[in-house]
């Protein structure tokens, strides 16, 4: 064999060699290709996923959100109803205490409960000018404007009183015409 065959048989095998190394390399390419791709396949798959999830995160905190902002409301709403008819029925019972038929009697019982509460027989009652006409056996003073009707009992020494005005007779049955006012609005 001479040295051009040499030549030859060596640049044929280097062709060979060559050719197999670029279809191995291109076998090897088109392999991390299609792993690529596939990985890039899975993680835009999860990215979905994922985004999905937050979307559906965001949209059941937004749903939250808006069903406690719509509670609030509506409690407020049923508040001021209560609130309202609380006023319907200050107005009604003052307006009824107050009758000329009716006041008399009740003034003189919620005086007779403070005298009571007070433990004290002698006592100053402060009461509004139209209604010293209706007080006896104590010692009188006017009752500030502020108050609608009723009387505020005091101790002689000034040291203890008794609060039995019309306002503060519905004070203390408030809450539980709240309740009922409540439950016949809303039960």
């Amino acid at each position: 064999m001479g040295f051009e065959e040499l030549a030859a048989e060596l640049q044929k095998q280097a062709e060979a060699e060559g050719k197999r190394l670029l279809a191995s390399a291109e076998k090897n390419a088109k392999k991390a290709e299609e792993e690529a791709e596939a990985k890039a396949d899975e993680m835009l798959r999860a990215a979905r996923k994922e985004a999905q999830s937050y979307v559906k995160q965001e949209s059941a905190e937004r749903l939250t959100s808006a069903k406690l902002s719509a509670k609030k409301i509506i409690d407020e709403a049923r508040d001021d109803a209560v609130e309202a008819s609380l006023e319907q029925v200050w107005g009604a019972f003052k307006s009824s205490s107050l009758r000329k038929e009716n006041y008399p009697a009740i003034l003189r019982r919620l005086i007779e409960e403070g005298v009571r509460e007070l433990g004290a027989r002698q006592a100053i009652v402060y009461v509004r000018d139209s209604d010293l006409p209706l007080v006896s056996g104590y010692r009188t003073a006017r009752l500030p404007a502020e108050y609608s009707g009723g009387a505020i009992v005091e101790s002689e020494d000034g040291k203890i009183r008794v609060n039995k005005t019309l306002g503060e007779v519905f004070a203390q049955a408030k809450a539980g015409l709240r309740k009922k006012i409540y439950d016949r609005l809303f039960g």
